[in-house]
């Protein structure tokens, strides 16, 4: 393989990767905890852009069950973001060897 050829697949993945970046901060997740009373939305940079409880769960006292179901709903949300951006990327990873589990994302065959 050249040097030309070397840099038009680095050209290549650079583009890619900037693609996949633009994805994931398009990306929305919910996750939910408590039968939908508490309910997080992350970025597929995994920011929260939203946070919902019901008013109902709002009118109990009990601060440790609204943390714990914020936690959950947070925990899930962050959960399906890891999946879905190991779903993208797994295509393309593939193609150039790389194991995402080594990144820190679940490993597709669990």
């Amino acid at each position: 393989m050249d040097i030309a050829n070397l840099m038009q697949m680095a050209t290549q993945v650079r583009e890619q990767l900037a693609n996949s970046q633009e994805a994931a901060a398009r990306l929305r997740v919910t996750g939910e905890a408590g039968g939908g009373m508490a309910r997080v939305v992350l970025t597929g940079k995994y920011e929260a852009v939203e946070v919902s409880l019901d008013p109902k769960l709002m009118e109990s006292s009990d601060k440790a069950l609204i943390e714990d179901l914020v936690r959950a709903a947070f925990n899930q949300a962050a959960n399906k973001v890891a999946e879905e951006l190991r779903q993208k990327m797994g295509n393309f990873a593939q193609g150039l060897g790389v194991d995402l589990s080594a990144f820190g994302f679940p490993d597709a065959n669990r």
